[in-house]
């Protein structure tokens, strides 16, 4: 009996197991953001005269005006569109 059991318990481990890998591998990626879909993000958030749109280290890298009026540089999740820096633009 002892050996029925043990054998079972390995079946239904290896199985979980088996479940876990092929759900972690199943996750669809999230696509990263185009430049239009950046730009349009950035615009309903209150940003304009947007220009200088790249990707750079994996990051897009942007220069835009912000609500206060001032020339800024931006740094921005690829796959989600958030601000993860916000700097004065120093090229003027």
């Amino acid at each position: 009996m002892k050996k029925v059991t043990a054998g079972i318990l390995s079946v239904a481990l290896a199985l979980f197991a088996t479940q876990s890998l092929m759900a972690q591998g199943t996750q669809p990626a999230r696509a990263e953001l185009t430049a239009k879909e950046v730009i349009a993000k950035l615009e309903a958030a209150g940003y304009r005269s947007i220009t200088d749109v790249e990707k750079d280290d994996g990051v897009w890298e942007v220069d835009a005006v912000n609500a206060a009026g001032e020339r800024v540089e931006l740094d921005v999740d690829p796959v989600t569109g958030e601000i993860l820096r916000e700097y004065p633009d120093d090229n003027d």
